[in-house]
């Protein structure tokens, strides 16, 4: 009696230790999270929408997703990549402005500091959601999954919206 109630007491003791290490996903929140509306065919009303040449299904349309990323943990995070259902790619992007002209790439991935957060937001960090495989009306919702380094997935829903 005495040997199973010791086992059991070490398999308890394993489980929580395992189950403690992984509360990283906790310290990330996504807030205010959205999507611009896209139309096939149509692109995203303000000509940031381009057909992607090659892509087959959908005719390329693309659109981006904007949130605000907070990080409570002490330590740094980092936004490894995005994924969607909506998109033939989905790729985490900078925009920004270079000798009077405005440029966007992709990056490799997003810094979330310490107690901190990080925008993405038009003109600036966004995730771009290229190859739509149909149309994104104001109101509709996009499932995101985010992959954290630390965090892991974070799963969010974006409301899709006409900016």
């Amino acid at each position: 009696m005495k040997t199973k109630i010791f086992c059991t007491m070490i398999l308890i003791a394993i489980f929580v230790s395992a189950c403690g290490g992984k509360t990283e996903a906790a310290s990330i929140t996504i807030e205010n999270a959205w999507v611009r509306a896209a139309q096939m065919g149509s692109g995203m009303g303000n000509n940031m929408a381009t057909p992607m040449a090659g892509m087959e299904g959908g005719n390329g349309a693309n659109s981006a997703a904007y949130m605000l990323i907070k990080n409570s943990s002490s330590t740094a995070d980092k936004l490894l990549k995005a994924e969607s259902d909506v998109a033939m790619m989905v790729e985490t992007h900078l925009s920004e402005m270079k000798d009077g002209v405005m440029t966007m790439h992709e990056v490799e991935g997003i810094e979330v500091p310490a107690k901190g957060q990080v925008e993405l937001k038009p003109g600036s960090y966004h995730v771009m959601l290229m190859g739509l495989k149909r149309d994104l009306n104001a109101g509709d919702k996009v499932t995101l999954t985010l992959t954290f380094e630390k965090a892991g997935k974070v799963v969010i829903e974006a409301e899709v919206r006409n900016p």
